[in-house]
């Protein structure tokens, strides 16, 4: 049978507050004078941002249907559309300027587009579809980009639509594409570090994280690919299906767990290594997104040399690496981890915030907004981030320098925000209005290593070129990680050259992943994994349109250096976990023995069998057979074995009680006689 969305009426109200019911007017109209152009300004819109096109506004609705969902038809119809004719054209929009310590002029101007009797956008919409994950379910996402305004420069004259209608035709999966959900977070490491990440292994598991383990060495036997990174790719996707993982944590630099890398050329670099690669394993379809559709072995192109691979970007788990290089690295990140997640929550200093910035593109630059770019984005994380006490470095207040930085993480920080330059091994920025070889507050991987906060660990976020480069040596966001004695927990940086936009610097590209990794936190992602994940949604759902060479390095290059599980401020409490480790769903045990998987993954008993489970923060824990208390245990290991008369379908459930409970559950079906 074939099932119908209900149509979706969107009208621009409904994006201001308003109900999908209410009847619409539009929504007022501004032109505003912008130097010797205008610009069209509507409420709550954002805006285009291609170098040399006009800045016009644009509304985003996403809608998300379970993983599986066939998209039929999508359509787009424009309502009470009006000509106005304009005094003046409209301003184009100014380049995205990469990030780094070289220097460059920006140059403002027209496009072919201005000279074109033709109306921009060509439609009155853009669509994008793909599949990822998001608040824990892997959902097919549908983003429609509406363009209340089209633009003719020649004729100066706009098009305006004051309402959208929009129907979404679509058929649900025949069942759910995922269901299991045996484990949380699959760790990926040489097999010499399993015993260095057996402490973490079981922490996550006492905090309801079950945590899988699988070596290098393992993967490439067993599983095909056209190299190792493929391999590993096919690994991930095999631990989603078969095991419901959500976040993977790659244990090693690229000489141990290897990079892909990508082909998003911008004039400036050849390839860069991208670890969305290993995250983004579908397509919206659910067929394997391999990051090369024209088999060419060079991945992620975007336009370089005349080719562009098919991807979809959006990433299918959240996914995290610790660059180490020797156990020394995995033990020390490993006790970080461990002691912040049960030591920070309610700490005075995780209360605070540290803001570094200035003049990202000075009028050296040629850029005559007057805008700091990194003070801007600076007050704009500290606006978002209320409750927590924020310190600016800034230029513009003469306090931005070396010693300042580390005088203050060593104090004590929840999060540091650095907005600027970057290079592998540091950050710097401008001084207001300053020329381009005018450095201030110089943070390197050197300062990183003298750094002495202990265990009051920061989340560093690193808008800047290169610090997150991890392929060539020691780069400044991983030199935070591993620092041992202080440094960060966790930091997020690009590992290619990053591009700004001067004067708008919210507007799009490493900006815009600055403001809204706190965005997301606030909005209550305290799992980073999650905030990383709902970054990368929300770029692509927004400028998805047209991403361009800045927009797909930005999605490639943004690179979290951590445990992707990782709780921002720690666990308040212990509360009971209790897992059922025998039997394993989707195995035949007969007199007790696992024998093997079972088709269509039903769990089947024959004979006796001892039921088993693991349990953390608890007193006891008891066993049911269909609702029925059978056994109770009070300390590990936690067993009941199980010798009755049955024949059918069963539930066994465990439940461990603490301070709180908790409860596993599995179906199963049993023959014994």
């Amino acid at each position: 049978m074939k099932y119908r969305w209900a149509t979706v009426v969107v009208t621009l109200l409904l994006l201001s507050g308003f109900g999908v019911h209410n009847a619409s007017k539009g929504v007022p109209l501004d032109i505003e004078d912008h130097g010797t152009y205008c610009m069209i300004r509507i409420p709550d819109a954002e805006y285009l941002y291609n170098d040399g096109y006009p800045m016009l506004p644009y509304y985003t609705r996403t809608y998300t249907f379970p993983a599986g969902t066939s998209i039929n038809d999508i359509t787009v119809t424009p309502q009470e559309v009006e000509h106005i004719t304009l005094s003046r054209k409209i301003a184009p929009a100014p380049p995205a300027v990469p990030l780094n310590m070289q220097p460059v002029s920006v140059e403002v101007k027209e496009g072919p587009v201005y000279h074109q009797n033709e109306f921009y956008p060509q439609e009155w919409y853009t669509l994008r579809t793909g599949m990822g994950i998001s608040n824990g379910e892997r959902v097919v996402f549908v983003t429609v980009h509406l363009y209340p305004v089209r633009y003719n420069a020649v004729r100066n004259e706009v098009l305006y639509a004051h309402d959208f209608a929009v129907r979404v035709d679509h058929d649900p999966p025949a069942r759910p594409l995922f269901t299991n959900d045996a484990y949380d977070l699959l760790i990926i490491t040489p097999e010499k570090w399993t015993g260095n990440l057996e402490p973490l292994r079981q922490h996550k598991d006492s905090r309801g994280l079950r945590s899988l383990v699988m070596t290098t060495e393992d993967i490439y036997r067993s599983y095909s690919g056209r190299d190792e990174p493929e391999k590993i790719k096919y690994a991930i996707k095999d631990a989603i299906e078969t095991q419901g993982i959500e976040y993977v944590l790659l244990v090693g630099d690229v000489d141990n767990v290897p990079a892909r890398y990508t082909y998003a050329y911008d004039g400036s670099e050849d390839s860069f290594p991208s670890d969305l690669y290993y995250a983004d394993v579908y397509f919206d379809d659910g067929s394997f997104c391999s990051w090369d559709s024209n088999n060419n072995d060079r991945f992620g192109e975007y336009k370089y040399q005349g080719e562009t691979d098919d991807v979809d970007l959006y990433p299918d788990v959240a996914i995290g690496r610790i660059a180490c290089s020797s156990d020394t690295e995995v033990t020390t990140v490993v006790n970080k981890i461990i002691n912040y997640e049960v030591t920070t929550y309610g700490a005075n200093w995780f209360n605070t915030i540290v803001a570094c910035g200035g003049d990202t593109f000075t009028p050296a630059y040629d850029d005559d907004s007057g805008v700091y770019e990194g003070e801007y984005l600076n007050q704009l994380v500290l606006d978002t981030m209320t409750g927590f006490n924020g310190v600016k470095l800034w230029g513009s207040l003469d306090n931005l320098n070396t010693n300042n930085i580390k005088t203050y993480i060593n104090e004590g920080a929840g999060f540091v925000d650095f907005s600027g330059h970057g290079s592998r091994t540091s950050w710097a920025t401008h001084p207001p209005l300053g020329g381009k070889y005018e450095w201030i507050g110089t943070f390197t991987t050197s300062t990183a290593s003298s750094l002495s906060n202990g265990n009051m660990l920061p989340v560093v976020i690193l808008d800047a070129c290169s610090c997150g480069k991890f392929d060539s040596g020691t780069c400044l966001a991983w030199a935070l990680v591993k620092k041992n004695g202080g440094g960060a927990i966790a930091s997020l940086a690009a590992s290619a050259l990053g591009y700004g936009i001067p004067g708008n610097p919210s507007a799009g590209v490493l900006g815009w992943m600055e403001y809204r990794f706190f965005t997301y936190y606030k909005q209550g992602k305290e799992i980073i994994g999650d905030t990383w994940t709902a970054s990368l949604n929300g770029y692509l759902n927004s400028f998805g349109y047209n991403l361009g060479t800045g927009g797909y390095k930005t999605v490639e290059e943004w690179t979290l250096f951590g445990d992707p599980t990782l709780k921002m401020g720690g666990y308040g409490s212990e509360e009971p976990v209790v897992y059922l480790d025998k039997p394993v769903d989707g195995y035949l045990y007969i007199n007790d023995r696992p024998i093997m998987k079972t088709w269509f993954g039903t769990t089947r008993i024959i004979g006796d069998i001892t039921i088993e489970a693991s349990a953390y923060n608890v007193e006891r824990v008891e066993f049911y057979l269909d609702g029925q208390l059978k056994s109770t245990d009070t300390e590990a290991p936690y067993q009941w074995t199980f010798d009755e008369r049955a024949r059918g379908s069963h539930t066994i459930k465990v439940v461990g009680y603490g301070e709180t409970q908790a409860e596993d559950e599995i179906t199963a079906n049993i023959f014994h006689l």
